[in-house]
């Protein structure tokens, strides 16, 4: 076993390959969150189109124009205007559209964390 010596381009070698490797594997989810983004940002869209529709056709929009058309009222009511605005939200579109904002800033995220061994390699020469 002590006579035994790897060849001097070995290292290197393996080293190559592990990068390559790196490489397809962030090209793999670079592709995947490319797609993920294109999805979810049409997802985006139809939700919020969706949620204020929502909006409008639940009087959500009537009790917050009061909010700023007299705010004596809200002072005086602000217990019932409260629950009324509580009562006619719309929570499922609101938390529809929070979920695709959230994919789409965790697909941006894994985009850009796996862009960067693409990047980072071509600066090291």
């Amino acid at each position: 076993m002590d006579r035994l010596q790897p060849s001097k381009g070995l290292r290197g070698k393996i080293l190559a390959s592990i990068q390559q490797e790196e490489i397809r594997h962030a090209r793999i989810y670079v592709y995947t969150a490319i797609g993920a983004i294109m999805t979810s940002s049409f997802g985006v869209v139809f939700v919020v189109k969706h949620m204020f529709q929502g909006l409008y056709q639940s009087s959500f929009y009537s009790y917050v124009s009061l909010l700023f058309s007299d705010p004596a009222i809200v002072v005086s009511y602000w217990k019932e205007l409260s629950l009324s605005l509580v009562e006619t939200a719309p929570l499922i579109e609101i938390t529809l559209c929070l979920v695709a904002f959230a994919a789409l800033l965790t697909s941006v995220r894994i985009l850009v964390n796996n862009a960067k061994p693409q990047i980072i390699p071509l600066f090291n020469n």
